[in-house]
């Protein structure tokens, strides 16, 4: 009777000792996710707040849009084609899409030396939207607004001059 009692004690302490490892593991796992976690989230803040773009110039015609948009921040932009580009229509009270990955807008980058194919601060990219069944005159696109894979926008109003 004695060495039964003696062998559920030693069984009790080795599933102890196994919940105990079991436990510490786990809970050392879940702080490494969650360190990394805020690392992740404290750079995108960070470049969040070195992102800035001012629009400098937009032209109309009829199936171009042309928005030329200054990097007056101090992150380079790498991920372009995640970008959208809204046009505001007067005459349809909406807003229309464009992403670069779907083909519905181009860009080129002046002067684009420093790394090439990535936006610097100091650059100006000149995006090209296409689109249809623009009404000229007082109806028609009225604003446009770009914005950053991480969520930074810059917006202008269309000026009435129409090429």
């Amino acid at each position: 009777m004695a060495a039964a009692s003696l062998v559920a004690t030693a069984f009790g302490i080795i599933i102890l000792i196994i919940t105990a490892y079991v436990l510490a593991g786990s809970t050392l796992a879940t702080s490494e996710v969650v360190s990394t976690a805020q690392k992740d989230m404290t750079e995108i803040q960070v470049k969040m707040l070195g992102t800035s773009m001012e629009i400098q110039n937009v032209t109309i015609d009829n199936t171009t849009a042309t928005i030329q948009v200054l990097n007056n921040g101090r992150e380079p932009i790498r991920d372009l084609k995640y970008m959208d580009i809204y046009l505001y229509d007067d005459s349809t009270r909406a807003w229309s899409l464009f992403n670069s990955w779907s083909l519905s807008w181009t860009y080129t980058i002046t002067p684009d030396i420093t790394y090439p194919g990535q936006w610097d601060p100091g650059e100006l990219l000149t995006a090209s939207v296409l689109y249809s069944e623009v009404i000229p005159g007082p109806e028609g696109i009225k604003y446009t607004k770009i914005v950053t894979s991480n969520g930074i926008p810059a917006g202008s109003p269309v000026p009435y001059s129409r090429s």
